[in-house]
């Protein structure tokens, strides 16, 4: 085996590889790092190639901290290895930290899709533990999701849903809502103006308009990626951002208008891209966060009843590890962070509560 530094001429065998994994995680591909790379992360790509071949790899975000000259090393959804692959899994780890140490990197943070099973029935956990892997005191992916089979037939798929969901579905039909693909300059922005009202209403925080028009740029024109947008009476009144790569579709954004909330645009919404993703030929939806103990005081106990509604199925993963380099350093950053982000939540939000939490 030996290590491979991954660069832009790679694109296409890295990506392969990535879509070809078990999870196919899009936060593993090329493009995601190049459009971290525009909002002051670093992509690093590190590859374990054999006989030609890649058999692991992992692509990296690093952040340099302000002011001590150290960096933070961050593999969303990675690293793409098999953890009872002990010798993949060290040599991997072994190129990390060459790079850890070229850019004095204080800790590595992963978070895989790696089933979570009882403590002594996970030799994932008992690897990542014995190699000096810490539980993250932070979440930074969602650690469950409900995951929908699209290789059923349509009726099918309508008809496992729930009995509200499908209603739901029907009657936004029955009120003449539309539904359209519009992942151009003009659709994104529509996206964002319903995102703001969203957000707002709902006290989270999201990203500024840049950094969707980049997801344009970058994935949509790549078709790893799309924008719908729910019409009633034509008035924008609900919009999606999915992702799509290797055999699965990511809903990753959505945003719904106050108004007109009762003619169940975003139902609708999710039924059109079932469709869509079907005949793209993709395999999984994959609905993403929601609460591991969804109680219903948790923030996002409303996300996942509307997820629920529609039957896929329902996984939870290890959450993120950190591999501290320097112990020092890894404490006061994670104390730090933890403080900072917290005290901009209250600023920004007025509370404190994460809905990452558990």
């Amino acid at each position: 085996m030996k290590k491979r530094l991954i660069t832009y001429a790679d694109r296409d065998l890295w990506n392969d590889f990535v879509a070809a994994s078990r999870s196919s995680p899009i936060l593993q591909s090329f493009e995601w790092g190049e459009l971290k790379s525009l909002f002051s992360w670093e992509p690093l790509r590190i590859a374990v190639e054999d006989n030609g071949k890649l058999v692991a790899g992992v692509s990296i975000l690093k952040k340099k901290i302000p002011y001590i000259g150290y960096s933070v090393f961050y593999a969303p959804r990675g690293p793409l290895v098999s953890l009872a692959n002990r010798e993949q899994v060290e040599f991997l780890l072994s190129a990390i930290e060459e790079e850890a140490d070229a850019y004095k990197a204080i800790s590595l943070k992963i978070d895989p899709e790696v089933p979570d099973v009882s403590a002594d029935q996970s030799p994932a956990l008992e690897t990542l533990k014995t190699l000096g892997f810490v539980r993250s005191a932070k979440q930074v992916q969602p650690r469950a999701t409900f995951l929908l089979d699209l290789t059923r037939d349509s009726a099918d798929i309508l008809k496992s849903f729930e009995e509200k969901t499908r209603y739901n579905v029907r009657l936004a039909i029955k009120k003449d809502v539309t539904i359209k693909e519009d992942a151009s300059e003009k659709g994104v922005n529509l996206f964002f103006n319903i995102y703001q009202e969203t957000a707002g209403r709902d006290k989270f925080m999201i990203h500024p308009l840049k950094y969707y028009q980049s997801i344009r740029e970058l994935l949509f024109k790549k078709n790893m990626g799309s924008c719908f947008i729910a019409y009633y009476n034509e008035r924008a009144v609900g919009a999606v951002i999915v992702f799509c790569f290797g055999s699965r579709v990511w809903y990753m954004y959505g945003a719904s208008r106050s108004e007109h909330r009762n003619v169940m645009p975003n139902h609708l919404l999710h039924w059109y891209i079932i469709q869509w993703a079907k005949a793209k030929g993709y395999k999984i939806y994959d609905l993403w966060g929601i609460p591991v103990d969804p109680r219903p005081e948790h923030p996002l106990y409303g996300v996942y009843r509307f997820k629920k509604g529609f039957n896929g199925k329902q996984v939870r993963f290890i959450g993120a590890y950190d591999f501290p380099y320097s112990p020092l350093f890894y404490n006061l950053f994670e104390f730090g962070a933890t403080w900072w982000k917290n005290i901009n939540s209250l600023i920004k939000k007025g509370k404190i509560s994460d809905s990452l939490s558990e």
